[in-house]
């Protein structure tokens, strides 16, 4: 493996991490450098540097290890980014939990397995609680148990509990009574809700969804519950929740709350699946940029369901910490075709289903979702959010290179 090619799977893996092609002085964010086998690569960072906790230990550990990465010689590059992948994962998994690296090597291998098993040609949906205090007594690959095991275990609200081994501990059941409100902005997704609100301190909760994806996630002092780890087609993302936020915070040009509320919502549009555009804008000269402007609430040409509907949708609100006001509404009107357009101060919605005028530096760009996207960011008064019917999230963000007034367009995209 080339070392290029490592620094490529760092970018791929660590959410807020851009890989630059030479060094640059930015009018925004951070310059953070890794040494991967002796060279030396330049990622720009939303303002953190080396600091920020446990990540800087998982930087240390694929600097020390990326020499053993570069030799690594399986005759086949997709072989050997799927075992970095994995060996990052575990190491970072280590980091943020109470169970090793070898256990977590174990634990990841379990559920490549169930990823790849069916029941009844349907893929396997598991909820599963590691509790590392507790001691099991099954596999959860034991050939003579798959029926029943694979077939329990995947609804909403009934789980089992594993030990560190990943064997079978307990089988329990959460009750509605059990059930709380999110106490502040979280990326796990809203379905998991009653799994997060019945696990312990040290406990770690594993999902596997329908569409095949993994959720590893904890609760974490100060930051509730949060991703560590997820699986989406193949790939593997490593999230510090507080700092993927941050870089919501510092991307979008909105009020503090809710680009973070935009970081906790849209990883229940992820999961979703039906892919969505939302569009912060900064001046009402936006307008002019909207194709079919009957889709602005409250516009003179507003119509239909828009017009009758528009003093209910204008009560959503992602201004108040952790509590979106109409959240299940904000997802419904988020799987309408077009843009979602947001007062970035606010956080109200002041259009949906709105297509966005291509603009005409963007051309060859497949898609129609990306196409708007690409178009927003090169108006000046509009910040899109894009995510794909894949689940994948894009932030984009514009800068300037000081010394050479280059204009460079960011795009910070993660599972």
């Amino acid at each position: 493996m080339k070392e290029i090619e490592l620094a490529k799977i760092i970018e791929q893996m660590v959410p807020q991490l851009y890989l630059l092609d030479h060094p640059i002085r930015p009018n925004w964010g951070t310059l953070l450098d890794l040494i991967i086998n002796g060279r030396k690569f330049y990622y720009i960072t939303y303002n953190t540097g080396r600091k920020g906790g446990p990540i800087r230990d998982l930087f240390e550990f694929i600097e020390e290890n990326s020499r053993c990465f570069c030799e690594l010689d399986l005759n086949s590059g997709e072989l050997e980014r799927k075992c970095v992948e994995r060996e990052i994962a575990a190491k970072w998994l280590e980091i943020k939990t109470s169970i090793s690296q070898r256990e977590w090597g174990k634990i990841l291998d379990h559920i490549g397995k169930m990823q790849n098993r069916t029941y009844e040609n349907l893929p396997i949906v598991k909820n599963i609680i590691i509790d590392p205090e507790a001691t099991g007594y099954l596999d959860f690959s034991e050939a003579s148990e798959m029926k029943l095991i694979d077939v329990m275990g995947g609804s909403n609200y009934v789980y089992f509990i594993a030990d560190k081994e990943f064997r079978i501990a307990d089988y329990k059941e959460v009750s509605w009574n059990e059930i709380s409100d999110k106490p502040d902005y979280s990326s796990v997704p809203n379905f998991l809700r009653p799994f997060t609100s019945v696990m312990k301190a040290g406990q770690v909760g594993i999902a596997l969804t329908r569409t095949g994806d993994v959720i590893v996630y904890n609760e974490e002092p100060f930051n509730h519950d949060q991703m560590i780890i997820s699986i989406r087609k193949g790939d593997i993302t490593v999230y510090q929740g507080n700092m993927v936020k941050n870089l919501f915070r510092d991307v979008l040009k909105a009020a503090y709350n809710v680009a973070c509320n935009l970081f906790d919502i849209c990883w229940d549009i992820s999961y979703r699946r039906h892919g969505a555009l939302i569009v912060l804008v900064l001046d009402d000269d936006y307008e002019r940029h909207i194709v079919n402007r009957e889709s602005i609430l409250g516009h003179s040409e507003a119509m239909g369901i828009r017009k009758h509907l528009a003093a209910a949708i204008e009560r959503i609100s992602l201004l108040n910490r952790g509590q979106i006001a109409g959240r299940n509404t904000f997802l419904e009107l988020s799987s309408v075709d077009g843009a979602v357009i947001l007062e970035p101060h606010t956080g109200q919605v002041k259009a949906f289903g709105s297509i966005i005028e291509t603009a005409a530096s963007v051309h060859g760009i497949s898609g129609a979702r990306t196409t708007a996207a690409e178009s927003a960011i090169s108006y000046e008064n509009m910040q899109p959010i894009k995510i794909s019917s894949d689940g994948d999230i894009t932030l984009y963000r514009n800068i300037t290179d000081l010394d050479t007034g280059e204009e460079i367009t960011l795009k910070y995209k993660f599972y």
